[in-house]
């Protein structure tokens, strides 16, 4: 969690690019986003970008458990963000 809190707030969260600076298997990431998604401080969206672009993963870390309250704002602002990306 160390890596992905001390990078910039709008960094993208990649696994497999966090898997290569420690050195250890994109299965070991996985696990661990498993253990922090089940505790509530790592939260998921997939959203479908398009016919024939694909679904977009896109991660929200914190250092305290994300609320559902708090995670229905995110998800409002990204929601947001993509709008305005695609009309912009």
């Amino acid at each position: 969690m160390m890596v992905v809190l001390a990078n910039h707030p709008n960094w993208q969260v990649y696994p497999d690019e966090i898997a290569k600076r420690k050195g250890v298997s994109r299965d070991t990431v996985d696990s661990y986003f498993k253990i922090l998604e089940k505790n509530g401080y790592l939260r998921i969206v997939k959203k479908g970008m398009g016919r024939g672009k694909g679904v977009r993963v896109f991660r929200f870390f914190s250092d305290v458990k994300i609320s559902d309250f708090q995670f229905e704002i995110m998800k409002q602002r990204l929601n947001e963000s993509i709008s305005k990306l695609s009309t912009g």
